[in-house]
């Protein structure tokens, strides 16, 4: 046989080998006759993957058609056990259909004999950690000591344990899978020839740079896990990164950067930050969305080539409409009039310490409760602080007389301006008239597109320069912030956070 025809037999023989099925085989004792899901983990998600029906007790699925994860066969009553599908065939024996975890015991694949060794092994070391740890609450000052030190002892055999099979399993997804659960080790910080510690910082920031050392980010498989979200999340949280959004965005690039191209892994450390930074009520997340929206998402070419062109449409409009009031911006200017539709007045005119731009309606449940408060925290307080509010209202059509009765009836002394009906209507049909009388803007006759106000009532808190500090925040908070920003931090509260009704907090940062 020459060189082309073992060449030939060879591909032939790979070719073969790729088209066969991997049959993963599953046993229950006892169980009936039914259908018998498939289901695969993606991020945190479950999702169904394949179907089918149950023989005798026996549960089969071709593996061959699935991509390498973890993967769990459900059963019907919201039962279900994991496996980890590596392109190796699986043979199973669950013995106890009440038990199925515990009673599972796998006659054929490598990969799942010690995958399920470490399920058990690490279920019997957190039965004895709780043991223990609950012992403590109780034990003696001696005995407390001893508990500690054989938590200790327990934690160095789960890790040494874990590590035994990171090294059989070199190479393989199991390896990947419980390398990426094991902490990084963190080295002392470094000390003078006194043994006084001269980087405070030391730790903490090696923590941040080596986070990943333990993930094979070359892996998508890891995403098909459940366990590759929740490390992600706890990178993006306070446990790991200050919650500031310039910091969250700077490590969340840094993390981007180690994965490939067109990786999923990549692809669901994106969409993840965005989604989640865009739908988050922590104050200024907005900056993140905006951030990889401007990073990965609208320049050409995109990187992110998973979104259809409608999609990449509409993310990067969002964006743009996020954009004019995000914190750290300079807050558009507004110029609207008064009540009595003669005096029209430039917040940037405002001489004060603070401004508090506040949007409300009237007509608004949540604004009938909150402008009161505003008013009393702005007259017992604000006022004599130098910090002026500059309430712009919802005065079109028949909201103009609501909005002029709620002012009247509710004496209220801060500044307060609206879109009012005759400017309004004037507006439909020579807005650039307005404009030139009265030294405004379009963005100032569509303010609610301009600070992207979708729901009232809306609090922005800018400095003497007119930029963007805060906001999306309730009055309490806004109390909180104010005394605290002007050195007053204990001052007594008029609306205690801790009295706050959480339907208005919520309400206003959402």
């Amino acid at each position: 046989m020459n060189i082309k025809q073992k060449l030939t037999l060879f591909l032939a023989v790979i070719l073969a080998h790729t088209g066969m099925s991997q049959e993963l085989k599953f046993t229950v004792n006892g169980f009936k006759d039914t259908t018998v899901h498939l289901v695969k983990y993606v991020g945190k998600g479950m999702y169904y993957a394949d179907t089918t029906q149950s023989k005798n007790g026996v549960i089969k699925f071709d593996g061959a058609k699935h991509k390498n994860g973890v993967y769990a066969v459900f059963l019907p009553g919201q039962k279900y056990f994991d496996f980890v599908h590596d392109h190796e065939e699986i043979d199973a024996v669950v013995e106890n259909e009440k038990d199925l975890v515990g009673s599972m015991k796998i006659k054929k694949s490598r990969t799942n004999i010690a995958f399920y060794k470490y399920i058990h092994y690490m279920t019997s070391k957190k039965i004895l950690a709780n043991k223990l740890n609950e012992e403590m609450k109780t034990a003696d000052a001696d005995r407390k000591k001893e508990i500690t030190a054989e938590l200790k002892g327990l934690n160095k055999d789960v890790i040494a344990f874990q590590k035994s099979i990171v090294d059989d399993f070199q190479g393989k997804f199991l390896s990947d899978i419980i390398n990426m659960s094991l902490e990084v080790e963190l080295p002392a910080a470094p000390t003078d020839e006194n043994g006084v510690i001269t980087d405070s910082n030391y730790v903490y920031n090696y923590y941040i740079h080596h986070f990943w050392d333990n993930t094979n980010l070359k892996n998508d498989a890891l995403v098909r896990t459940p366990l590759f979200h929740k490390k992600l999340e706890q990178y993006l949280s306070s446990q790991v990164l200050l919650q500031i959004p310039d910091t969250i965005s700077k490590y969340a690039d840094i993390l981007i950067e180690k994965t490939l191209d067109s990786s999923a892994i990549k692809q669901y450390i994106i969409s993840h930050v965005t989604s989640t930074s865009e739908q988050s009520d922590r104050m200024g997340m907005e900056n993140v969305f905006v951030h990889m929206v401007d990073t990965y998402y609208c320049p050409t070419p995109t990187t992110a080539t998973w979104m259809t062109e409608e999609g990449l449409t509409k993310v990067c409009k969002r964006a743009d409409e996020m954009r004019p009031s995000l914190i750290g911006s300079y807050a558009p200017r507004i110029c609207l009039p008064d009540s009595t539709e003669k005096n029209w007045i430039d917040f940037y005119k405002i001489d004060s310490e603070y401004k508090i731009l506040y949007f409300w309606e009237a007509t608004c449940g949540h604004c009938k409760k909150s402008t009161p408060k505003l008013q009393k925290l702005y007259a017992e307080k604000l006022k004599a602080r130098n910090v002026e509010v500059y309430a712009v209202g919802k005065a079109m059509g028949d909201d103009f007389a609501k909005w002029k009765q709620f002012i009247k009836d509710n004496e209220l002394t801060f500044i307060n301006v609206g879109l009012t009906k005759s400017v309004y209507e004037e507006a439909q049909t020579n807005a650039y008239s307005i404009i030139k009388d009265h030294n405004t803007s379009i963005e100032s006759l569509n303010y609610t597109k301009t600070y992207d106000v979708t729901s009232t009532p809306r609090i922005f808190v800018l400095d003497k320069d007119n930029k963007i500090i805060y906001k999306r925040i309730s009055i309490a908070q806004l109390e909180d912030i104010l005394d605290k920003i002007q050195g007053v931090p204990e001052a007594e509260k008029l609306f205690p956070i801790e009295e706050e009704d959480p339907e208005e907090r919520e309400n206003a940062t959402n």
